[in-house]
């Protein structure tokens, strides 16, 4: 009787040491996604991203020509001036998976 009690709760005990990290996974676990972009008259290269809910994003943002404003409506960013010759980084957690584009609010 003593040893069914005992493994009981070594059994109840490890149930619970391993389910800890289910438990105090935190959103945004996901991995870091660093995206470099050119900014040019009209064109974003590379056009879109792809990430997965979770991910950190960064987009390191330079423009060759002119100043512009890049907008991504789909993670509720807002404009974001980009000055010619300097890099701009936008960071944000994705709160959903896909491949989206962005534009320009500058000339548009």
């Amino acid at each position: 009787m003593k040893r069914v009690v005992i493994v009981s709760v070594v059994l109840v005990v490890a149930i619970f040491t391993l389910a800890i990290p289910v438990f105090t996974q935190t959103e945004g676990a996901g991995e870091i996604k660093v995206f470099e972009i050119t900014a040019k008259k009209y064109a974003f290269e590379p056009s879109q991203i792809t990430v997965n809910k979770g991910d950190k994003v960064v987009l390191k943002i330079k423009s060759i020509d002119t100043t512009h404003g890049i907008e991504i409506s789909n993670f509720g960013q807002k404009r974001q001036l980009i000055e010619k010759d300097k890099v701009t980084t936008v960071e944000f957690v994705a709160d959903k998976a896909g491949i989206f584009e962005y534009r320009c609010k500058w000339y548009l």
